[in-house]
């Protein structure tokens, strides 16, 4: 088979998904090409609603939790919404791409191409599938007005939620949300601190920031120094954000701040324990890493909600605090028998193979073995849900 994957650049959670969809895709001797769904509007467009939103993720997270709130309330009217309306206006151009590209499959794994291919759905009636990815540990606003032939979601928490927001329960699949194999394919720490060149006999924490690394962690590392420690901190793609910790904390050696890396799961495998924000990539990335989880710095919406789903099982603590965030973490970190407890919670809620089993069930149901139980593309609009959407046609023209 021949897939597009669509993801946005807002945050890496959700090219991060992308990106492991399409290694499954490739250890499965399927091709893939990967792509942002807004560039089809255009390339001005796209980087325009990158910009915004990583700027607003990184400086005023809680503006962007009130822009949330605000979109929960709308979605709850049943009313289309703006971000339809939106994505709509480019489904023409992105349904000639599928076509002239000869794709089977669609896998989206960001709101915005859901929604886009909602609009080509309606407006053309293609007979090939397309399908959706959650990348959060809750429902997030608008998600019920989409319609696709099937939707892959966290495992033991959510569905129930989906299917009151007038997703058809026989189109969710808890496969677990998607990460590189990478991450379960788990290196000894030891080894781990060899190849990254760490010190092996020193308890050592990591701090991940997000991958636009968001602002306000220079009073968590006035807590984190101490004797005997290491602190390891990736800043993301914000460099000012590094050079900052690095001016404060860096003289000693104990607190070092990162840039942007392609080696996080190597960082988890030689941490004893981490302080993230709750993304829900590298949240459920942690969880597969096998790496005792602090949650502190959760953007209010979906990653409050990740991090309540994490610390209700067992598999995170959630700190309110610098200073808590700091204690916990060093306590995980010589407390074995907590952490193993946390560990295998882990184990048992957070798969480890859901990209392949996302890949698997796609081209199943591409090569007319339809396991994934969910209907075909033609025919999704025919008036089964309850949520009515205006025609894409009339947005375009």
């Amino acid at each position: 088979m021949k897939i597009l994957i669509l993801s946005c650049h807002t945050g890496e959670g959700h090219n991060s998904a992308a990106k492991a969809i399409a290694e499954a895709i490739s250890a499965r001797g399927g091709d893939w090409e990967l792509a942002d769904p807004v560039a089809f509007k255009s390339e001005r467009a796209r980087r325009f609603v990158a910009g915004f939103y990583n700027g607003m993720i990184k400086k005023t997270p809680a503006a962007f939790g009130a822009l949330y709130q605000v979109g929960r309330f709308y979605s709850a009217t049943g009313a289309p919404s703006p971000v339809y309306y939106a994505n709509a206006t480019y489904a023409a151009r992105l349904y000639d791409y599928i076509r002239a590209g000869g794709f089977d499959a669609v896998i989206s794994t960001h709101l915005y191409g859901m929604e886009a291919m909602t609009a080509v759905h309606r407006r053309f009636d293609p007979d090939f599938p397309s399908f959706g990815v959650m990348t959060d540990y809750t429902s997030i606003p608008f998600f019920s007005e989409t319609v696709l032939t099937g939707y892959f979601v966290a495992k033991c928490g959510i569905t129930s939620d989906l299917v009151s927001a007038h997703i058809p329960q026989d189109r969710i699949y808890e496969t677990g949300i998607p990460v590189s194999a990478r991450f379960r394919h788990r290196v000894e720490k030891a080894e781990a601190r060899r190849l990254l060149g760490l010190p092996a006999d020193e308890k050592n924490l990591l701090v991940m920031t997000g991958g636009v690394g968001c602002e306000g962690m220079l009073g968590l590392c006035g807590h984190l120094s101490r004797e005997g420690g290491r602190v390891y901190v990736l800043a993301g793609r914000n460099e000012k954000l590094r050079r900052r910790i690095q001016e404060r904390f860096g003289s000693d050696g104990s607190i070092q701040a990162l840039g942007f890396t392609e080696q996080v799961d190597l960082y988890m495998n030689a941490a004893d324990a981490l302080i993230t924000k709750p993304g829900g990539l590298s949240t459920t990335e942690a969880a597969v890493a096998g790496v005792p989880i602090v949650h502190f710095k959760a953007i209010p919406g979906c990653e409050t909600c990740n991090a309540e789903f994490f610390s209700r099982r067992g598999m995170s603590v959630w700190a309110k605090s610098e200073a808590e965030a700091a204690a916990l973490a060093w306590d995980l970190a010589e407390n074995k028998t907590r952490s193993e407890a946390m560990l295998a919670a882990q184990r048992r809620w957070i798969p480890a193979d859901a990209a392949d089993e996302i890949v698997k069930k796609v081209m199943a149901y591409g090569s007319g073995v339809h396991t994934v139980g969910c209907p075909g593309s033609r025919g999704l609009l025919s008036g089964e849900r309850d949520v009515q959407l205006p025609a894409a046609q009339a947005v375009d023209e």
